[in-house]
C-alpha cells in the first residue's frame, strides 16, 4: 500500500517534469514555491490522500479541495524575479495538477 511518503517522491519528480518541460527557465524558482506549497498545505494533503486513496473522496473532490488551498500558494520566488501575475496564475494551476496527478498516481 502507498505511504504519503511514496507521494512526496512522486510529487517531486513530478514537478521538476513539470518544470523542465513549460517553464524550463524558472525551473528552480518553481521547484522552490511548488515545495512550499505542499509544505504550507502538507497535513490537509496528506488527510485528503487518505481519502482518495480510502475512495472517500474522488479525484475531482481532491482536485476542488486544493483549489481552495490556492491562496497558500504565494509564488513569493516567482513574483521576485518580476513574472506577471497572469503567468504565476498559469503556473499556480499547474502545480496543483501536479499535485494532482501525483495523488491520483500514487494511490489509485
Amino acid at each position: 500500500m502507498p505511504t504519503f511518503n511514496d507521494f512526496i517522491s512522486t510529487f517531486k519528480n513530478d514537478l521538476l517534469s513539470f518544470a523542465k518541460e513549460n517553464f524550463d527557465e524558472y525551473k528552480d524558482e518553481l521547484l522552490k514555491d511548488g515545495n512550499s506549497f505542499l509544505e504550507k498545505s502538507k497535513s490537509d494533503i496528506q488527510r485528503w490522500t487518505e481519502g482518495l486513496a480510502s475512495g472517500a473522496l474522488s479525484p475531482a473532490d481532491f482536485e476542488f479541495l486544493l483549489q481552495g488551498k490556492k491562496d497558500l500558494a504565494q509564488m513569493e520566488a516567482l513574483k521576485q524575479i518580476g513574472l506577471s501575475k497572469i503567468r504565476i496564475s498559469k503556473i499556480t494551476n499547474g502545480i496543483i495538477d501536479v499535485v494532482v496527478g501525483s495523488a491520483v498516481k500514487t494511490f489509485l
